[in-house]
């Protein structure tokens, strides 16, 4: 849970410039407008809401500086069919949000609807999707190893009670993003 407990929020006013990228339009800003909170007795500000000077969004810093809702990562891909879409999308937010653990696991998913919309039987094991995407081109051949690391983490993240953390994810997701472009946006269209 994020810390708010440090005081009450107050008017918003000028601060010290603090830098951020906007979870809302995405772009590295300065901001010197916020609410605050502030503990009687303690001489300080803890949290604070900043006002993004080119949306007007708020971003939040709780008592540890720490952002909450971060820039929602990757890109729009173009061509993806639905079923695709919709689990990309959702592995977004769950990065948006800090749900790293959720971010793996759903990657995982979105490799098998790869798998399965690229030809490949339902209900396999997972590491039988991976060498569908692998023996068919469908993962760039210098790419093989995050595959398999996508493999690795997303099996620590069901199976283990380690938690993944922001790298984890982000290494994982890199691939997707690439996997999905290579194979979606950028791919000549339809076979003939």
């Amino acid at each position: 849970m994020n810390k708010f407990n440090a005081g009450g929020w107050h008017e918003i006013s000028k601060w010290e410039p603090t830098s951020f990228i906007c979870w809302n339009c995405g772009k590295e800003v300065a901001s010197e407008k916020a609410y605050a909170t502030y503990k009687a007795g303690s001489g300080f500000h803890h949290s604070f809401i900043y006002a993004c000077p080119n949306c007007n969004a708020p971003t939040i810093l709780d008592d540890e500086k720490k952002q909450i809702l971060l820039p929602l990562p990757g890109k729009e891909i173009n061509r993806l069919p639905e079923n695709i879409e919709i689990i990309y999308s959702e592995i977004r937010k769950c990065m948006q949000s800090g749900c790293f653990n959720g971010a793996i696991m759903l990657m995982r998913k979105l490799i098998m609807h790869i798998a399965v919309e690229e030809g490949d039987d339902e209900g396999k094991n997972f590491i039988d999707y991976i060498d569908f995407l692998n023996n068919n081109g469908i993962v760039p051949k210098k790419s093989k190893s995050k595959a398999d690391s996508v493999r690795i983490l997303g099996n620590s993240a069901n199976h283990e009670i380690e938690n993944r953390i922001l790298e984890d994810a982000q290494n994982c997701f890199e691939f997707i993003e690439l996997l999905l472009k290579v194979n979606y946006e950028f791919a000549d269209g339809e076979e003939e």
